[in-house]
């Protein structure tokens, strides 16, 4: 945060109650939203776990992430709550963080509102997926409607909002009122393993792979078992799976550093708050420490957030080097914790968004994630365009509905 802004969220953490116009079933409903300091909203536990267990969240929007990411922020660092109520109380929540716009952004305000982020990159990257609003399920228009009347209240101060990876894209696009322009500055397949679909249909996960994959894990496989039969197993308590995320870092470590780059563990931040995530999710279920060996010989660990009914890939660490051929510790680990996980009854294994070959090769569908910008129509933003078009940066993206089409003439619909 920029300690030489104050005054600008001084306005910012200002309580508003905000009439907002809601169509459809609800169109009599009386929608409030407002925008209150995090510190000044001691209820946010209580309301954020009870509308968890009515909205179709990620492991991202839910409490267990959410709150641990609070607890660790710096004390300079306070995020604003956007709440949504109507008659039946709390049906939407966010997390909003202003970034201070710097360069020639700040031409065009003075500061972007983040979603669930911070601007800091130190802090950011823990890195969210399936972002964007915790909404009671079949709501969603109407909370994203609520959160624009919202910032639309604000003033000029602000840039853009920016939600990233998100999938509520045709929500922001139906709740789009028409003083706002949407656009898709990024987008990413989020590959994924319908676990569901290969027990319905009887299928093994290994025969539902490409026929070039499967013979790469076979020369991998084959490798291994001079140590004997590669083994998945899940830390089944706090210490271990703190001992094994340690160990998962040193790896994570080592590999990166050989490619010339720090890795991940190198953020204090990310470190702390995967400790204290882990440290406490080992218990409830929510994270999943898993290590793959053949043998005595330790392949890799895999770090996994477990969230209803999936198993969301996040991290791993892994053992480079100890095969002469076929050294693939990666197609290995993953193979065996995606087998693990269809014995033991989860309906997806999801990659989370990235358009590596791996993940493509290994998973049996995908959907798409998009990184959202919303602004103002205006003078501003023909300004803005105006500039980066000058320094030739596609800084604006592609209208999101135009992408979203694009989506959906990709899968054929």
């Amino acid at each position: 945060m920029d300690k030489g802004d104050d005054a600008g969220m001084e306005m910012l953490t200002a309580s508003r109650l905000l009439p907002v116009a809601v169509s459809g079933a609800n169109a009599q409903s009386a929608v409030r939203a407002e925008l209150v300091a995090v510190d000044a909203y001691p209820g946010l536990a209580a309301d954020w776990i009870r509308l968890e267990s009515r909205a179709d969240a990620s492991p991202f929007t839910s409490w267990s992430w959410v709150s641990t990411w609070l607890a660790l922020l710096p004390a300079t660092c306070r995020p604003l709550v956007f709440r949504a109520c109507d008659e039946s109380g709390v049906f939407a929540l966010a997390l909003l963080f202003k970034a201070p716009e710097r360069g020639v952004g700040r031409l065009f305000g003075s500061h972007s509102l983040l979603v669930q982020e911070t601007g800091d990159a130190s802090i950011d990257q823990v890195t969210i997926e399936y972002a964007g609003l915790l909404v009671r399920t079949g709501a969603e228009t109407a909370g994203y409607k609520a959160l624009f009347e919202a910032i639309r209240r604000l003033g000029r101060g602000w840039r853009r909002l920016r939600i990233s990876a998100t999938a509520h894209a045709d929500a922001i696009v139906s709740a789009l009122p028409a003083s706002l322009d949407a656009a898709s500055v990024d987008a990413r397949p989020s590959y994924f393993v319908d676990l569901a679909a290969l027990r319905a249909e009887g299928r093994s996960y290994h025969a539902s792979l490409g026929a070039n994959i499967r013979g790469s894990l076979n020369q991998t496989r084959r490798g291994y078992g001079a140590h004997g039969e590669l083994h998945a197993e899940v830390a089944e308590d706090a210490s271990t799976a703190l001992a094994w995320l340690e160990e998962m870092a040193a790896l994570h470590t080592s590999y990166w550093n050989s490619k010339g780059k720090p890795g991940s563990f190198s953020s204090p931040f990310f470190c702390r708050f995967h400790r204290s995530l882990v440290g406490a999710g080992a218990a409830t279920g929510f994270t999943r420490m898993t290590r793959v060996s053949a043998g005595p010989l330790t392949v890799g660990y895999v770090y996994n957030l477990a969230w209803r009914d999936r198993i969301y890939y996040y991290n791993s660490g892994l053992n480079y080097g100890a095969l002469p051929k076929h050294d693939r510790p990666g197609l290995a680990a993953l193979h065996a914790t995606i087998e693990q996980a269809l014995r033991e009854g989860w309906s997806h294994f999801d990659f989370l968004a990235g358009a590596q070959e791996y993940k493509r090769r290994l998973a049996t569908d995908a959907r798409r994630l998009h990184w959202v910008d919303i602004r103002r129509h205006g003078a501003r933003m023909s300004g803005e365009r105006l500039v980066a078009r000058v320094l030739g940066k596609n800084t604006f993206g592609v209208p999101l509905a135009r992408a979203l089409a694009a989506d959906a003439g990709q899968r054929g619909e």
